[in-house]
């Protein structure tokens, strides 16, 4: 008996595994799974009703119409017309289109017509539509 598990490095795993089915002979093998650098899990979206305050994090797409006090953390990061943010982004691209007061940490920054953003914005591109409203300190990413 062959029994192949993913992301489980255990020292007690083949006791625990062979007690568990009752068996001596059997052989575990264990398969580390590569890390995927391309997101496809369910975007996560934070309603308009909803309000956290505290940490996010995600490793795919993180929408919000609500509201967040605290550290958002994601790989796409998007700031619907209604939602409010008032803390930290770290993320590869973020988009505003409503109300963000913090610190910025993206690759790529996209700034809405109608959005309203103050803080600071560390960025590698950047894009700012006619219409925002930005009251920040800007600081290119190099490298």
């Amino acid at each position: 008996m062959t029994i192949k598990l993913q992301n489980m490095s255990t020292v007690n795993l083949k006791s625990k595994l062979l007690s568990f089915f009752n068996r001596s002979d059997a052989t575990v093998e264990l398969e580390e799974k590569k890390p995927n650098k391309t997101f496809t899990s369910t975007p996560t979206i934070i309603a308009r009703d909803l309000r956290i305050e505290g940490n996010v994090f995600s490793s795919g797409l993180v929408e919000i119409e609500g509201t967040i006090n605290g550290v958002i953390k994601g790989n796409a990061v998007i700031l619907l017309e209604n939602g409010v943010i008032d803390g930290e982004i770290v993320a590869e691209s973020f988009s505003i289109r409503g109300k963000f007061s913090g610190t910025i940490q993206a690759q790529n920054v996209n700034i809405a017509d109608k959005a309203q953003v103050s803080g600071t914005i560390e960025y590698n591109t950047l894009s700012i539509e006619d219409g925002a409203c930005v009251d920040a300190k800007f600081k290119k990413i190099v490298g």
